[in-house]
């Protein structure tokens, strides 16, 4: 049982992030083996269909269609096969998924190592991990919003999400955000035998800058930018409109417009002109 003095030590102190390594990891090589039989099923029932169009004899008994407009498809195969293989693992994991989300629902708080809160979310993780590792490899940029909305996680409309990582639970991010590439948004934390659940929200139209980490618990609230190199503590809430920065995120800077940016640049730029011309004069008195 959880208490909170065990809250407020690893709140205080976590400093890890992950899973540890489990012997549900092997669902891995159930997914791959899932995904290969599909492949296999639907390229041998695809081959005998063009055998029978080529010779009026099949070499399996499978229902064949037999239709000229098949050879349109040889071309694609090969690609056809990535995306045959990726899509059908994501569905079968999906399916996994939920299946342990209803067997035990994913909770908040601090839990010890081996309770069931600990051993259904590392099951999840690791039954989610390669899903979403596929759908960032395939070349098609909505892919791993299409997993992550598959999966549960709220993700809202016209999100840009580039390479980086995103816990598949208690994670919310607004309409129009962007992260960024090399990010890190965990909704757990492991320390030692402890870990910790926490709901992490993005607001809408919030920038998560490059090499960025957010921290469970963190609510970033519209339009608030967590600048690059940054991360943040548990539970911290960044206000909206404003940019966010520190390593942990300590200081806080005024949005500009262009037109700002350029007309305090230009000020920067005639104050050193007027020190350097002062300097000037003065050396040249001195040298008098």
């Amino acid at each position: 049982m959880e208490n909170k003095e065990d809250c407020q030590e690893v709140i205080e102190y976590i400093s890890t992030s992950g899973v540890y390594k489990t012997p549900f990891t092997l669902i891995i090589l159930l997914q791959l083996f899932v995904g290969c039989i599909v492949v296999i099923l639907i390229n041998l029932w695809f081959y005998n269909d063009l055998y029978f169009l080529l010779t009026r004899e099949s070499f399996l008994s499978f229902i064949l269609i037999g239709e000229w407009w098949e050879w349109l498809l040889l071309p694609l195969n090969i690609y056809g096969n990535l995306l045959l293989f990726a899509f059908s693992i994501i569905l079968f994991s999906t399916v996994i998924y939920k299946i342990l989300t209803k067997l035990y629902p994913a909770k908040e708080g601090v839990f010890e190592r081996g309770s069931k809160e600990w051993k259904y979310t590392h099951r999840r993780f690791w039954t989610a991990y390669f899903p979403i590792w596929l759908a960032r490899a395939l070349p098609l940029p909505w892919s791993d919003i299409f997993v992550y909305r598959f999966l549960g996680v709220h993700i809202g409309r016209n999100v840009v999400a580039y390479e980086g990582y995103i816990d598949p639970e208690f994670v919310e991010i607004g309409d129009y955000t962007m992260t960024s590439l090399n990010i890190c948004i965990f909704s757990h934390l492991i320390y030692h035998d402890k870990i910790l659940i926490k709901k992490v929200k993005v607001g809408k139209t919030c920038i998560v800058g490059p090499q960025t980490i957010i921290s469970p618990g963190t609510i970033l609230q519209d339009g608030a930018i967590l600048g690059v190199n940054s991360y943040t503590w548990i539970n911290q809430v960044l206000e909206g409109d404003l940019i966010h920065v520190g390593t942990p995120v300590s200081m806080t800077l005024q949005i500009q417009s262009v037109e700002d940016s350029q007309k305090k640049a230009e000020r920067i730029k005639g104050d050193s002109r007027e020190i350097f011309n002062n300097n000037d004069k003065v050396n040249s008195g001195g040298s008098r």
